[in-house]
């Protein structure tokens, strides 16, 4: 029987909500690791697994394959019904700081932007509805 290296252990142990943010967090930089929900990785563990995404090996490597595409997009400007939106959701000086340091989306954003360049939006969405333009405005509207 062949001899696993460490290494390779370590990319065949099954996701859990633990191993993704570990993941998430030696892939994206420091400041995209805010205020996040323990739940929301715990949510992914299953919508991972629909997706064929079942070890800590092809979640790396999915991430570090579409990852200087995901910073790109992190990195890219909000527009201005953005900011307002958002700034009623989370505060205006959130935004601010945001914006200013050139980050946004958190480790579980931009675990799903990676499954969406991999997969496709279509396929993405029928595991994880997205919630469109219009919903949004009029749900902060409220």
């Amino acid at each position: 029987m062949p001899r696993i290296s460490a290494r390779q252990r370590l990319c065949l142990r099954p996701l859990s909500a633990e191993l993704i943010h570990s993941v998430a967090r030696r892939v994206f930089p420091k400041r995209n690791d805010y205020g996040v929900d323990p739940g929301l990785f715990e949510e992914l563990v299953p919508d991972l697994d629909q997706l064929g995404v079942r070890t800590a090996g092809h979640l790396k490597r999915i991430l570090t394959k579409h990852r200087r595409a995901l910073l790109r997009d992190d990195r890219s400007r909000l527009a201005p019904w953005e900011e307002r939106m958002f700034s009623e959701m989370f505060g205006a000086e959130f935004v601010r700081d945001a914006v200013r340091r050139q980050y946004w989306f958190a480790l579980p954003a931009m675990i799903w932007n990676a499954m969406d360049s991999e997969f496709g939006s279509e396929v993405v969405e029928r595991i994880r509805p997205v919630v469109t333009k219009d919903e949004s405005v009029s749900t902060a509207d409220s």
